[in-house]
């Protein structure tokens, strides 16, 4: 079942239907059986029960829309007119809503119409489709989604603050404030990575497995063409170790005062070695690349190759990268 999908079933309503109606349930009312008392009744003439129409509204459910295996788990039925001897009375099932589409609960909307287009019940519907069909479609569904990344039509549902084209994220990240999190063009997000708080990243940036970036309220920055390697940690906020304020993210601020919130900017063409850690307040230089398991305590300056416990300068980078950017660049179909 899907949004929009419908059915219908249609009835000529006979004497015979009333009285069967009548017997089955019990309900004798004059209005439907007493011909007599009938006509000096607010109808003038007998008509049919109106949950007797209403019933053709669960023939289609528990026939069609979805058929064998439906469950009805709240109706609303509003009766509009009366349905008479003779009265031609089609129900219509539309589905309208899908409340949660892995249990297959839906919302419909249920009408009842006459032979002359009059509405003689309005209503809606909860249903939960149990059928093989349901589930044999869910667990297709399924294979198909066992890719590693979300599918494009899938991004719009994690919230993102904004993203641009060929994004990938894995189906294995933890993304906490997804409105926070902004994300340009040809990005790829690896399996267990974590982000928190503002994090804004350009285009062409690649974060390998493990890694780990709390922006905070300040905000990580990563450039065009920066990367992480796997396991490298960077903080826009850290809590005070030297025992003046409370830790952790379970105490309320007012107990952790002197914590560090500033933001962290790794500029253009920034790349960071396994396992390396980057603290709040670091601007590393354009072109710049650190070497793993270094700990950046301070900003670097641009196109150097860093390293070490603190990192350090050891040399200088080539900017051969810059024309094959260049080039890149001037392939159209990459943006």
């Amino acid at each position: 079942m899907t949004v929009g999908d419908k059915a219908q079933f249609s009835k000529t309503v006979s004497e015979a239907d009333i009285y069967t109606y009548a017997g089955l349930t019990g309900d004798f009312n004059a209005i439907h059986v007493n011909e007599k008392a009938a006509k000096e009744g607010i109808f003038g003439e007998r008509v049919a029960h109106g949950m007797l129409s209403a019933g053709f509204i669960s023939a289609v459910i528990g026939m069609q829309l979805p058929g064998n295996g439906a469950v009805c788990i709240s109706q609303t039925l509003d009766f509009k007119h009366p349905v008479k001897i003779g009265d031609t009375v089609t129900a219509t099932c539309e589905v309208t809503e899908a409340i949660n589409e892995e249990k297959g609960i839906f919302r419909l909307h249920t009408f009842c119409e006459n032979q002359l287009g009059i509405c003689v019940i309005d209503g809606k519907a909860v249903i939960k489709d149990t059928s093989q069909n349901h589930n044999n479609r869910l667990s297709e569904e399924k294979k198909q989604a066992k890719g590693t990344f979300f599918r494009e039509d899938e991004l719009p549902l994690l919230g993102l603050k904004k993203y641009g084209r060929n994004v990938l994220i894995s189906r294995n990240a933890c993304i906490y404030h997804p409105d926070q999190l902004e994300i340009g063009n040809n990005v790829r997000i690896d399996d267990y990575v974590t982000i928190s708080g503002k994090v804004v990243l350009g285009d062409y940036i690649h974060i390998a497995q493990f890694c780990s970036l709390y922006g905070g309220t300040k905000g990580i920055y990563m450039d065009d063409f920066s990367g992480l390697s796997s396991k490298v940690t960077v903080y826009a906020t850290s809590n005070d170790y030297s025992g003046h304020s409370l830790t952790n993210p379970t105490v309320p601020l007012k107990y952790k005062s002197s914590d560090t919130n500033e933001s962290v900017h790794l500029c253009k063409h920034v790349v960071v070695g396994a396992m390396s850690v980057i603290l709040p307040g670091v601007v590393v230089g354009e072109g710049s690349s650190i070497g793993s398991m270094s700990l950046c305590l301070k900003s670097l300056e641009p196109w150097g190759i860093y390293a070490g416990i603190p990192a350090e300068r050891k040399k200088e980078r080539s900017r051969d990268l810059l024309e094959l950017e260049k080039q890149l660049r001037q392939i159209k179909s990459y943006f």
